[in-house]
């Protein structure tokens, strides 16, 4: 052992440092469950206490993908394990950083109050804990009730649960201010943008697993790519402008960047973005924008419910009448408008326009037929590259540097790949049903109107 450690000592001391100076004997990671995507994950007993919690629990029944299994049987996985699987990228991605850059990880987290003693060890239990709760505030169907949550969004939910639910809890069982610095990482403080950045950031590890875990269970492979080599890539520079210490690539890794966002571009496209899929997100926004206006009256109630909760309510409401009862029937009995057009996933501004116009005389002309216009878009990425000819205000700045974090350059300077991937895109899609009319003819009415 005293040999190896000769060869490679720095990894070798941080490495038994990490598995040999946890908090207590309750932090050593005595438990584990397997993992689809990353084999075994391994947990601590004080972790443990949070995964059984109920209100993490309740993230068992809460589909990653609301009812994209209607498209791909397949996508019946859970908020629950993809917070997990969160949970051990980003603290593969912490040893990673901390194994070559320990010194810099250090002095940046020391300037927390809460990290002063044991900072690598108190600094890479945040990660996994911030990483495990990031989600926890996700209401039934996900993004399908954000619009009739008590508060602003999941995020804001998860700060409450964090704070009023598990406050108390995560200072006892770690350390005193533990919940308080992770409510400063979910309201993006500055001062702790460095620790966020494992979990939320251009290369955070949330979309690392997300992009995987989405793509192995739809059965698709276009979320693949070499996610132990960006991990490898990982650095930590010191931003140019800001002067802030933030996660970077090694000189090298901006070619598994590119790979990672060309995953993110084709999942949008294919999967998220699919044509049935976005119809029964219609569904769903609607039904619990109806819904939630009678039962999401309070923070607590958002945490009562599930989606297996609400799939059965549907089911009751179904075989009702009901100022629901369509919605839930087209939900329970897949039975979803048709798309009769779709502008393509590079929609501008005035083919929008023009769509939403032929849509509005469409209604006029078939009045017997139910019409809905769904606009569909998504962020790719947010680099400034060499195309741009104006500020970006979304701009989430990556460096490329030196395997030592010096001479940090934008990646969108570099990367050729990048400018040929659109930033953000747009799809609009029309739909249709009716009972009595052929709606062949209105789809060739829409496209009439759209030649015009």
């Amino acid at each position: 052992m005293a040999g190896i450690e000769r060869k490679c000592p720095k990894f070798i001391r941080f490495l038994f440092a990490s598995m040999a100076n946890y908090l207590s004997n309750a932090d050593r990671p005595t438990e584990k469950i397997r993992c689809p995507v990353h084999g075994f994950i391994h947990y601590s007993k004080n972790e443990r206490a949070f995964i059984d919690h109920p209100t993490f629990r309740r993230l068992r029944n809460v589909r990653q993908l609301a009812l994209t299994c209607y498209v791909y049987p397949g996508a019946m996985h859970s908020r629950f394990e993809h917070s997990l699987g969160v949970m051990e990228m980003a603290t593969r991605a912490f040893d990673a950083l901390a194994t070559k850059h320990e010194k810099a990880i250090a002095g940046e987290l020391s300037k927390l109050p809460e990290l002063q003693s044991d900072v690598l060890v108190r600094g890479r239990q945040v990660v996994r804990m911030l990483a495990m709760l990031h989600d926890v505030g996700h209401p039934a169907f996900s993004h399908a009730a954000e619009s009739v949550l008590p508060l602003k969004d999941h995020e804001e939910v998860s700060i409450y649960v964090i704070k009023k639910v598990l406050g108390p809890m995560l200072d006892e069982r770690f350390f005193p201010g533990m919940s308080d610095l992770l409510v400063r990482l979910m309201e993006k403080k500055p001062e702790v943008t460095f620790l966020r950045q494992f979990v939320v950031s251009e290369i955070d590890m949330d979309r690392t697993d997300y992009l995987r875990r989405d793509s192995l269970h739809c059965g698709v492979d276009y979320g693949h790519f070499d996610f132990h080599r960006l991990i490898e890539a990982l650095t930590v520079i010191e931003n140019p402008e800001s002067k802030q210490v933030q996660i970077g690539l090694e000189r090298g890794g901006e070619h598994i960047f590119e790979a990672l966002i060309l995953a993110r571009y084709q999942m949008n496209t294919q999967v998220y973005l699919h044509r049935i899929r976005r119809i029964y997100d219609y569904y769903l926004t609607a039904y619990m924008k109806s819904w939630g206006k009678e039962h999401y009256l309070t923070t607590e109630d958002v945490l009562e419910y599930d989606d297996m909760d609400l799939l059965s309510l549907m089911k009751t409401e179904s075989k009702a009448d009901g100022p629901r009862s369509d919605l839930a029937r087209r939900i329970v009995e897949r039975n979803h408008h048709r798309m009769i057009f779709e502008t393509g996933d590079s929609a501008d501004v005035f083919t929008m326009r023009k769509t939403k116009n032929a849509f509005e005389k469409l209604k006029d002309e078939f009045q017997d037929v139910d019409l809905v216009i769904d606009v569909g878009d998504a962020s790719i990425h947010k680099q400034i590259v060499s195309s741009d000819v104006k500020e970006d205000p979304n701009w989430d700045p990556l460096y490329v540097a030196d395997r030592d974090g010096s001479s940090p350059k934008p990646i969108g300077a570099q990367s050729k790949i990048l400018s040929t991937i659109p930033k953000t895109f747009t799809n609009v899609r029309v739909y249709a049903s009716s009972a009595t009319r052929n709606l062949s003819q209105v789809k060739a009415a829409m496209e009439r109107q759209m030649a015009g």
